[in-house]
């Protein structure tokens, strides 16, 4: 036969309900702030446009989410398998990755102008490396750095856990039985 004390709890919930909602909805704001923090940490810093777009929102009640907004954060998280190539060197699309690419092949020297004779001459140099990198990732693949994954795996068992205890602090500290209000 099974034993339990559900309807002692459920008592307590119903007496300490407002105190243990709030204790529980503090908890969960600092956790995801936690996970937000370490999630950046374990990003790559690609210019860091990855790392500052990882956010926290809250998009229902009592609900958070924490979630890179960059498009291509799915490609650094799983990487890509060769066969797929990057888009056309004068896509639009393409704009981001010319841009770092630019910032490293010509890292050092002077900004130019644009339609300028210098950037005119820059630009076969620029378009021949991009077709490389393209090449690359179309024949070798992209390697991933997982940053998501790894910060699931850490706060799978201890987020639920630091919740629950959030709420018996509240429900102890109610009864008088010590432990403080969170």
């Amino acid at each position: 036969m099974l034993s339990h004390n559900a309807h002692e709890i459920a008592v307590q919930l119903d007496a300490h309900g407002a105190a243990a909602e709030r204790a529980f909805f503090a908890e969960a704001a600092r956790l995801a702030q936690e996970i937000t923090r370490r999630m950046r940490e374990r990003a790559p810093k690609w210019r860091s446009k990855l790392t500052n777009s990882i956010a926290t929102s809250m998009p229902a009640p009592m609900t958070w989410e924490v979630r890179p907004g960059v498009a291509y954060a799915i490609h650094q998280e799983e990487g890509r398998r060769p066969g797929k190539h990057l888009p056309r060197f004068f896509d639009p699309a393409a704009r981001p990755i010319v841009e770092w690419l630019a910032s490293k092949a010509f890292a050092g020297g002077r900004r130019l102008k644009v339609g300028s004779r210098a950037m005119q001459t820059r630009e076969p140099v620029l378009r021949d490396r991009y077709m490389g990198l393209s090449w690359h990732a179309k024949h070798k693949g992209l390697k991933a750095h997982p940053f998501v994954e790894p910060t699931y795996r850490e706060f799978e068992t201890t987020g639920p856990q630091r919740l629950a205890q959030a709420v018996q602090r509240v429900v102890a500290a109610a009864n008088g039985q010590g432990g403080g209000v969170a």
